[in-house]
């Protein structure tokens, strides 16, 4: 039986690639080419088939991933969840947030290619230093989704800042980013898609 490598001591990042008007461009999430880790901001997110986690919160079996807590009227949220510095939220929770150059989450809108893509769901309202949703399953009692098979409960980043939608944008030079599907008419499987489609 093979072993786990030692621990990587000198990455080595590069960012992942969306598409851009045909162009690959690179996004907010870097990979590791020494040994494979993933990186959104400054939190390393270390995936192999012995391990998962990210910073002090490992999941040692793979196999046995699972959501312990789903939300319920107390509890609003499950999954993997961060704390990182949150620059702009008027919306509050459930808000889609993209990160930016500084490393910092914004609000993100699906109007341009320099607010997405979404790599993140807001947990708290306001700014600052914020809980939020990397991946799992987020409710909200104003969301009014609808389900179903095929595309019908898939959910994307919305034109209108802060918000999400279950209408794909359409326009010139706005982004398709399918950030996840309706579990039910309020509440989310958040799984953001890094590549994402800019209307020509």
């Amino acid at each position: 039986m093979s072993k786990e490598k030692s621990e990587c001591k000198l990455h080595k990042w590069i960012p992942l690639l969306g598409i851009d008007k045909k162009k690959s461009v690179p996004t907010s999430l870097f990979t590791c080419l020494k040994c494979g880790d993933l990186k959104v901001g400054t939190h390393t997110i270390k995936i192999s088939r012995y391990r998962l986690d990210m910073g002090e919160l490992p999941i040692n079996s793979v196999a046995g991933i699972k959501l312990m807590n789903n939300p319920t009227a107390d509890l609003t949220a499950s999954g993997l969840i961060m704390t990182a510095t949150v620059t702009t939220n008027a919306q509050g929770i459930g808000a889609p947030l993209y990160m930016a150059a500084n490393g910092q989450l914004y609000t993100a809108n699906a109007s341009a290619n320099t607010t997405s893509p979404c790599v993140a769901l807001a947990m708290e309202t306001g700014t600052g230093s914020k809980k939020v949703l990397v991946h799992g399953v987020l409710r909200v009692d104003a969301w009014n989704w609808t389900t179903g098979p095929g595309n019908a409960s898939l959910i994307y980043v919305s034109t209108s800042v802060g918000t999400l939608t279950q209408t794909q944008p359409s326009a010139t030079d706005q982004v398709i980013q399918a950030v996840g599907w309706a579990l039910t008419a309020d509440s989310v499987y958040f799984s953001p898609s890094m590549m994402y489609v800019t209307h020509a």
